[in-house]
């Protein structure tokens, strides 16, 4: 889909924009089956990746656990995109790409995805931060992230929080231990302007790379995955050495 001048006026204005419906419920039943594919461990990456597994970060509360399943230890699948055809065509669907083009610009480049997947009863936070602050190799500042929710995102189970305004420049981070080496304190910002976004599994969010955000604790008993795809302009420019080993791919 295109977005109309109002739509692109809202993401600039907030730094975010939800689109409702993005993906058809075939669509969604489709890439549900595949995610749960990765998470069991019934998939593996394509030959010739290199990969016996994919790329997985797991809970911290739970690695290791005999008594818990494999999907419901991980808190991230990275790659997937690079790893497997399917996730390369839901990066490239036609229904995204416009979208991002939309707000990029026509020639679009695409870095990879990550699948948040935060489990039932014990999937762990993520404080603020902006995504930028992983990604300052490239300049300008502006990456797109498409985070599409598999399962309906809740106050409840831990739905995104964005700050919005807060995309116009990248703010000093903190270091941290643990899965989140970057990130911000409620007092480096103003958290009193958050906004949980709830959102229905087949619908999404697209953000700006310096939108501040995080998301709470998941401890309800519903799970809640979304798979983020993430854009760059075709004109970026390396400041610093980058080497991803999958490269960055014009894909329009």
């Amino acid at each position: 889909m295109r977005l109309s001048a109002e739509q692109v006026r809202q993401f600039d204005e907030n730094g975010y924009l939800f689109v409702p419906d993005l993906l058809t419920p075939q669509q969604l039943e489709a890439l549900k089956q595949m995610v749960d594919a990765v998470l069991d461990g019934t998939i593996v990456p394509e030959p010739g990746k290199g990969l016996d597994d994919f790329e997985l970060q797991y809970e911290p509360a739970v690695i290791g656990s005999a008594v818990i399943p494999r999907r419901d230890q991980i808190r991230v699948a990275f790659h997937l995109c690079h790893s497997h055809p399917f996730f390369w065509d839901h990066a490239t669907r036609p229904e995204i790409v416009d979208v991002v083009e939309s707000l990029l610009g026509e020639h679009v480049k695409l870095y990879t995805d990550q699948m948040f997947v935060k489990p039932a009863h014990h999937g762990s936070e993520v404080p603020f931060h902006q995504d930028h602050a992983y990604w300052t190799q490239v300049e300008p500042y502006r990456m797109i992230s498409c985070w599409v929710a598999l399962d309906d995102a809740t106050v409840e189970n831990g739905c995104v929080r964005m700050l919005p305004g807060t995309h116009k420049q990248l703010l000093p981070h903190r270091e941290f231990a643990g899965n989140q080496r970057y990130g911000l304190l409620e007092e480096d910002v103003d958290a009193s302007r958050e906004i949980a976004v709830e959102i229905k599994a087949g619908s999404a969010m697209f953000h700006h790379s310096l939108t501040v955000h995080r998301s709470f604790p998941n401890h309800s008993d519903q799970g809640r995955r979304g798979l983020v795809t993430i854009y760059m302009p075709a004109d970026t420019t390396f400041v610093k050495p980058w080497s991803f080993k999958y490269g960055f791919q014009t894909i329009r």
